[in-house]
């Protein structure tokens, strides 16, 4: 199950190239034009972010953000505006706002909010609990066995999966060749093979970034960790 976004925007084209957008950074969009419509959705901690327009034709974006911290959600919210006064923002951010962000915009600066947010809500109270462990851009989901890095889906087999789920509830500390083993092998073939899925898990999580993740401690094992 892919991360879910819900997008509050009444102007067609825009709420159009917006999910496209989300789509292609590796989220799920719900998309809705009104107020009443998010409500209706708003109802459990389903998303794990919300892109907020604050003039929506059937009421303000603000009373949708009030209602929505009524309910005990904590889920991050950015308000989305042409309304660049200080008074607007801080209006905002004193409802519920977790950003605030002035129309126009560059899209490449509203996904990287969007992240922002995704990666705030996993660090939040409850996250552990919710099955969501977070190591700098990646984002391991325990509940529905799916990993995003910067908001991209990575592809995993089963096997696979399983490792970097155990990594994640280590993060942070070495683990051995041995303790990998007795967690995710079912037959001597299966131990035998712990360091390809390793030198795969490597390619998938780490190629193409600076930042790596996924490290070799000598004669120890391995760490998942964004320090």
């Amino acid at each position: 199950m892919m991360k879910e976004i819900l997008l509050i925007e009444p102007n067609d084209s825009l709420r159009e190239l917006v999910s496209e957008r989300l789509c292609a950074e590796g989220f799920s969009t719900v998309a809705v034009a009104n107020g009443t419509d998010a409500l209706r959705l708003l109802t459990t901690p389903r998303f794990e972010s919300v892109l907020l327009e604050w003039a929506l034709p059937d009421m303000e974006g603000v009373a949708v953000l009030r209602e929505l911290r009524t309910r005990t959600l904590d889920t991050p919210v950015m308000v989305v505006s042409t309304r660049g006064s200080v008074a607007d923002r801080v209006l905002a951010l004193d409802s519920g706002a977790d950003d605030y962000l002035l129309r126009p915009f560059h899209m490449d600066e509203c996904m990287a909010r969007v992240r922002r947010m995704v990666r705030t809500y996993c660090r939040r109270p409850g996250a552990v609990q919710s099955g969501l462990f977070c190591i700098a851009d990646l984002t391991v989901d325990t509940n529905h066995h799916v990993a995003t890095r910067s908001g991209k889906r990575i592809p995993l087999s089963a096997k696979e999966c399983a490792i970097l789920e155990y990594f994640a509830f280590r993060a942070g500390s070495t683990v051995s060749r041995a303790e990998l083993e007795a967690h995710v092998s079912h037959s001597a073939q299966d131990s035998a093979v712990v360091p390809v899925y390793i030198h795969y898990l490597r390619k998938k999580v780490d190629d193409g970034y600076d930042l790596k993740l996924l490290r070799t401690v000598r004669s120890k094992g391995y760490v998942l960790t964004g320090s």
